[in-house]
């Protein structure tokens, strides 16, 4: 039996805030959406995934003016990092 964690790439979700109810009690949680409008994205916490893996998570650094390419903030001892549209990367809220 595996121990580790796995990651699984985010599903049916396209608004950026979007809530879900919960079940009982009112409560509410977050559902991750995918965003095609990388330029919106500033300062936003993402997770950055590509071919269904999960490659990142970080806060949106800077982001082109046409939405094309946009950068993670560094963090510790990473660096900044750069994710292109063009290569398959997509970005969920």
């Amino acid at each position: 039996m595996n121990s580790q964690a796995t990651l699984e790439a985010p599903r049916d979700a396209t608004d950026l805030n979007r809530e879900q109810d919960g079940q009982g009690g009112g409560a509410s949680k977050k559902v991750l959406g995918l965003r095609a409008d990388w330029a919106r994205l500033a300062g936003r916490s993402v997770e950055v995934w590509l071919h269904g893996e999960h490659v990142a998570s970080g806060v949106v650094d800077q982001a082109s003016e046409d939405g094309s390419v946009l950068w993670i903030a560094a963090e510790g001892i990473s660096t900044r990092r750069i994710f292109d549209k063009s290569s398959g990367y997509q970005i969920w809220v």
